[in-house]
Formats: C-alpha cells, structure tokens, sequence
C-alpha cells in the first residue's frame, strides 16, 4: 500500500512488488499461449 505524504514501504521494496507483478503477467501470458 501507498500512502500520499507518508513512506510505508521503501522505495527499493516497491519497485522490487512491481517488476515481481510484471513479472508473473508475462509468466501467465506465456502459460496461456
């Protein structure tokens, strides 16, 4: 979760759930065919 003013997560972590996200779509995009 992001919250506007206020640092929940470091940025580092964030951006590492994003790409880990990017990461699984293109897995279950190459799983369908």
């Amino acid at each position: 979760m992001k919250m506007v003013g206020r640092v929940e997560v470091p940025q580092e972590a964030f951006i590492a759930a994003l790409t880990t996200d990017a990461d699984v779509d293109k897995a279950k995009a190459k799983a369908k065919g």
